[in-house]
């Protein structure tokens, strides 16, 4: 991802209401742009109305609709997407490994912490 000093929005990615509230909760403190997805169509609906955002994708591997692995294939379909895209999964450490194979940036396992998911983000 480049354009340095600009900062990515940051796609939430999960069907537990409770958690994507507790994330944009965390990252509007940092001033950081919000979007959200209660499953992968949503998020791939937004995806595909602003191609070229910069976004880092904090992407739920279970969830109805399309799950995680949808999500990331379909951005492998799509280049063009990808390539302006980040994307940490989020799961229970099980799924996670269940998972090693798909195309990803970085891991957060469930439960985590605000200073991990800091961390994973500004890295």
């Amino acid at each position: 991802m480049s354009n340095a000093g600009t900062r990515p929005t940051i796609l939430i990615v999960d069907d537990e209401a409770t958690l994507r509230d507790m994330i944009s909760s965390v990252l509007k403190l940092e001033g950081l742009p919000l979007e959200f997805a209660a499953n992968g169509q949503e998020a791939i609906d937004i995806l595909q109305s602003s191609p070229q955002v910069q976004r880092i994708i904090l992407l739920d591997l279970v969830m109805p609709v399309v799950d995680g692995t949808g999500v990331v294939r379909w951005l492998i379909e799509h280049p063009d997407v990808k390539a302006h895209t980040k994307i940490i999964l989020m799961s229970a450490t099980h799924n996670l490994r269940a998972a090693a194979d798909i195309i990803h940036d970085d891991e957060l396992p469930k439960p985590f912490g605000v200073d991990l998911m800091l961390q994973k983000i500004a890295s």
